[in-house]
Parts: C-alpha cells; sequence; structure tokens
C-alpha cells in the first residue's frame, strides 16, 4: 500500500465519522427565565404565545407555571395543587384537554387528563407500584400515549382522554420512555434502553415496524417530533455533556444545536418549527432558553 493510498483512506475515514454528527451555525439562544430553579418539561401552548414548564419550588415539591413570551412574569396552571407533585404536562392540539403526571410520594405517580373548561379529571391508573410517564396527546386530540411498567419492563401504552380503552402497545425488552407523535398520527417515536443505554426507535401505533434511528453508546432521550413531521430534537450524551440534537425523522443527518460546559435538556419545538425551547444551566443555575434551529 503506498503512502498517498493510505492518506485517502486515513481522510475518507476522518470525514465520514465527522458527518455523523455536524454542528448548526452558532445562535444567540434568548433567555427567558431568570430565576434559576430547576425546571424541566417546558410545553407551548396558545400558539407558541406562552409556556408552561414545571420547577422545583421546593426541594419536595414540583409546581406547574405558565408565562407569556412577551410578558415573562410566572404564574401558578392551577390553583389549587396542594403537596400534589405535578410534571409532564401535554396539551391536546384542540386546546381541550390537558394531561400530566401527579405525584403524592416517590412511588405514587398517576397520569391525569384533565378537560381544561370543566375541570373534569379522569385518572388513569395501573396495578403495581410504579407510576405513569412521558404523557402526550395524538394530533387528533382523541389518544393519549404514556409509558408505564406493569408487568416486566416499562413499556408504551395508549388511553381515551374520558380514561376508557387503556391498552399496552408495545412489548419488547429495555424501558420504553418519552413517547411523540408524528404529525399524522400513524407512528411513535421514542427512547428504549434494550441496547443497555437509550437509544430512539421510531413505530406504528400497533407496535409494528419498529425502526432503530439512533446508534450510540451513550443516552439519546427525550425525542420530540418537529410540527411538520422532518425533524426530531432530542437530548444525549454522545459528546460527553448534556446538549441539544435534531435530526432528520429516519435518523439521518443528526446536528447539535446547543454547545455548553453544563446541562442543556428538555427541547421542545415552536409550533413554527424553526426554534426550541430548551432547559439550560448556567452557572449551576438552570432556566429556560429559546434557540433558532436553522
Amino acid at each position: 500500500m503506498t503512502l498517498l493510498t493510505l492518506r485517502s483512506i486515513i481522510v475518507c475515514t476522518v470525514l465520514s465519522t465527522a458527518t455523523l454528527t455536524s454542528s448548526l451555525p452558532a445562535a444567540e439562544p434568548v433567555r427567558l427565565t431568570n430565576d434559576g430553579s430547576l425546571k424541566r418539561d417546558p410545553r407551548f401552548v396558545e400558539e407558541g404565545k406562552e409556556l408552561v414548564y414545571c420547577y422545583d419550588e421546593a426541594p419536595d415539591l414540583i409546581r406547574m407555571m405558565r408565562i407569556r413570551l412577551d410578558e415573562p412574569n410566572p404564574e401558578p396552571m392551577f390553583d389549587n395543587s396542594g403537596d400534589k407533585h405535578q410534571l409532564e404536562p401535554f396539551f391536546s392540539p384542540d386546546g381541550r384537554y390537558i394531561v400530566f403526571t401527579e405525584c403524592t410520594g416517590n412511588l405514587s405517580a398517576r397520569l391525569v387528563i384533565r378537560e381544561q373548561q370543566s375541570k373534569k379529571d379522569a385518572y388513569i391508573t395501573h396495578s403495581g407500584r410504579g407510576g405513569t410517564r412521558s404523557p402526550c396527546f395524538s394530533p387528533t386530540s382523541d389518544l393519549v400515549v404514556y409509558a408505564f411498567a406493569e408487568t416486566g419492563p416499562q413499556h408504551l401504552w395508549s388511553v381515551k382522554p374520558d380514561g376508557t380503552e387503556k391498552k399496552q402497545l408495545n412489548q419488547t425488552q429495555g424501558i420504553s420512555n418519552w413517547p411523540t407523535f408524528t404529525p399524522d398520527g400513524k407512528r411513535l417515536v421514542y427512547s428504549n434502553s434494550r441496547e443497555n443505554n437509550y437509544e430512539i426507535y421510531s413505530m406504528n401505533l400497533d407496535g409494528s415496524d419498529e425502526r432503530r434511528l439512533t446508534t450510540n453508546t451513550l443516552m439519546d432521550i427525550r425525542p420530540m417530533v418537529s410540527p411538520d413531521g422532518s425533524r426530531i430534537a432530542f437530548t444525549s450524551t454522545r459528546d460527553g455533556n448534556y446538549e441539544i440534537y435534531v435530526m432528520n425523522i429516519d435518523g439521518s443527518n443528526t446536528q447539535r444545536v446547543t454547545e455548553s460546559e453544563e446541562r442543556d435538556d428538555y427541547p421542545t419545538w415552536h409550533p413554527d418549527g424553526n426554534r426550541l425551547v430548551y432547559v439550560g444551566e448556567r452557572a449551576g443555575k438552570f432556566d429556560l432558553y429559546m434557540i433558532e434551529v436553522p
């Protein structure tokens, strides 16, 4: 083998590896909150004019808050939450319902589907001591998908907004979590830990035609499909730190969005599909940031 051939092989290998994950052009994020409290689960409402998120009001109490983007003064989402933790909110696209996880202890999480106008709640419970996780609504607002470990590892389940027709959707090894619908309502994107680390997969709503979208030795978690269905935002530790990435809906063209020495997590798309909001840690403080995604 000649030296020129060897150099060509090395260059091709480096270029091939570099295209696996690239960085988007640097964009300056906009800081939306300034209190520095630990936050999670941001969600847009009112056509992107408002944000709902959860924060640690006290070391043992998680509250749900609401802010306007043009006047970011947080207010409680609910008036009479008592000592209950409220987290992982998701709103039905028609605006009728909010679904969230409610906890009164470390092992007693239950799913609450609330009709916003009447305040009527449907409580989704299972046998066992675990808790429901990561609910999301279908694009047609007639189905909630969430994660729960009833027998064996944590699987994905679905239920109607009135609490009826509960059923398990997939049967697989590892923990399934963080489901998100494609805009046509036909497929789910989610993470699973069967490879001893979290990877991102997609499947039909009935659990068929599962496809693996990421291959990574570390964690790829909290996927969120873009409003137009073309891309997926997610959190990954593939570069040694919690950062935000985007990739095409088929898992190709992975690009890094954030770059910080501290943690960036919990990405969610603005309804315009051109911006992401995430929780960023800076100097040990946690706030909401919004960034353009070309």
